[in-house]
């Protein structure tokens, strides 16, 4: 088994003979916060008030026939989002950040779904911001 990355225990990112479940598309914003100072005659005075939390986003895409089950992982996700479980982001051995992220929105596109209604292939596109 190869170890992606995880957030907590409950959501793992790997990849083996048996199980693929990766994320993809990862973008992360940083920023700073500033305020303005109006002043007579010149343009404002900036000044840096400190950072703000990071942002994170990715697609995860779940598939049957990869070895995961799409309707347990996105109740993973979902109970995150609604429980508001802070856990560190860990990606490649690295942690993302200084400190714990929460998962703040997951959408989710159910791609196919079969007889009874079982659920072989989705997509989640995941938001997460940092935790202090």
């Amino acid at each position: 088994m190869a170890l992606v990355g995880h957030f907590g225990k409950q959501i793992v990112f790997e990849v083996s003979d048996k199980r693929v479940m990766t994320l993809n598309s990862l973008t992360q914003k940083v920023t700073g916060t500033w305020s303005s100072h109006k002043t007579i005659g010149a343009k404002p005075q900036k000044e840096f008030n400190g950072p703000d939390s990071r942002r994170i986003s990715f697609t995860v895409d779940l598939d049957a026939t990869l070895g995961v089950r799409p309707k347990e992982m996105i109740s993973r996700f979902e109970n995150a989002v609604e429980k508001g479980i802070a856990e560190y982001l860990i990606i490649g051995g690295s942690m993302i950040g200084n400190c714990r992220f929460v998962i703040t929105e997951v959408s989710e596109s159910w791609d196919v779904i079969y007889s009874k209604g079982e659920l072989a292939r989705a997509k989640l596109n995941v938001t997460m911001e940092e935790y202090r």
